[in-house]
């Protein structure tokens, strides 16, 4: 950015002093639609350097900001699935837990009829169990009729649906139906191992069903970083490709992943498309929520490429001075598609519109605008 800074004033001076000398050195430049002549007696001529391009390797690299979450599975916020009163807590904020240990306890009425209800609908589907196998064992000798005993059949589905129903309300909050008991206190298990990273648990509070997370457990030691990539660079992602991470606590320390996954719809606002890397998180310095800064890095590749001096920035579209074969003062604009830069800003890959072989202005372009 400062060597074109640098060029435009330049440029401003050349123009001021061709200003002061009169209008002969101003008509020592014609332009023909995007075609530019140079008189041979311009000194701009001398100002322009001129370079045939040739395809080389080309590792294209730029930043863009991500933000950390845990992986796919990784993170659980935890609340009640009944209305109550916390009894006690068996964590603390930093503990680390297992899949199905318990966090904390809640008294709750509604939790007390729920295994009231599921107990009651074992008896009910033992009970019409064994009036059916009474009853089958009744009809072969004769006694029981078809239609009774169909009849009973309906009754052990209906009670053992409704058995399956209570038990499937238990598992989904992670509590093993088997081990309810009447009266008992429901306890709130963790449904994924980890740390706890947020612990709102104060003893003797009243916490409705749908009341706000109370806890939240995390595995971090592995993680996603959701990057924002503008599309004119998604060429340059792939799956599998080195990624580094870093964070603004120590900016100078990279992070190594690799892209895991590239989306395939592009945000209408800001033009960029949703790329998740994956990344181990040795001592959890990546943070579930933080941003971070992310360096992509492609694998060397030949490309057409063309220092940044020589690439402008129209209205719309990129371009570059293309110069003539037959006459060293002819100079045709020619729009051409920008695409990756480099680390240091200093080349940029040419997507379309140059091929090798052709002479490009590489200096000097801004005396020909």
């Amino acid at each position: 950015m400062k060597k074109t800074f640098y060029a435009i004033a330049m440029a401003c001076l050349l123009l001021t002093s061709c200003k002061r000398a009169g209008e002969k050195n101003i008509e020592e430049i014609t332009f023909l639609g995007d075609t530019v002549i140079v008189s041979e007696t311009s000194p701009i001529l001398s100002k322009i350097s001129v370079k045939i391009l040739e395809t080389e390797p080309f590792s294209s690299e730029f930043r863009t900001v991500g933000t950390v979450q845990a992986e796919m599975g990784h993170y659980a916020e935890v609340g009640v699935p009944f209305d109550g009163r916390i009894t006690g807590s068996k964590v603390m904020l930093g503990s680390r837990v297992n899949v199905g240990q318990t966090l904390f306890e809640v008294s709750s009425p509604d939790f007390f009829e729920a295994c009231k209800s599921y107990l009651q609908n074992i008896r009910n589907y033992e009970t019409a169990k064994s009036s059916f196998e009474r009853k089958k064992a009744l009809q072969d000798a004769g006694v029981v009729s078809v239609k009774d005993l169909e009849e009973s059949y309906a009754q052990v589905e209906n009670a053992r649906q409704e058995k399956a129903a209570s038990e499937a309300t238990f598992r989904a909050y992670g509590m093993d139906p088997a081990t309810i008991e009447p009266g008992q206190v429901m306890r709130i298990v963790s449904p994924i191992s980890g740390e706890v990273v947020r612990c709102d648990i104060t003893p003797g509070t009243y916490t409705k069903a749908d009341g706000a997370t109370l806890l939240t457990v995390a595995d971090l030691g592995r993680v996603w970083v959701t990057a924002q990539v503008k599309e004119r660079f998604i060429g340059a992602v792939s799956e599998g490709g080195k990624v580094e991470i870093f964070t603004e606590a120590e900016p100078q320390t990279a992070i190594w992943g690799k892209v895991l996954n590239i989306g395939n719809l592009v945000d209408e606002q800001t033009r960029s498309v949703q790329v998740i890397v994956e990344c181990n998180n040795p001592g959890t310095k990546l943070k579930h929520g933080m941003y971070v800064s992310v360096h992509f890095i492609s694998e060397p590749a030949e490309a057409v490429v063309v220092p940044t001096t020589a690439l402008f920035q129209g209205e719309e579209t990129s371009y570059v001075y293309v110069a003539s074969d037959r006459d060293s003062r002819t100079f045709l604009r020619r729009r051409v598609v920008a695409g990756e830069s480099n680390d240091d800003n200093t080349k940029v890959r040419i997507a379309g519109g140059l091929n090798p072989g052709e002479k490009i202005v590489t200096d000097g372009g801004l005396f020909l605008n």
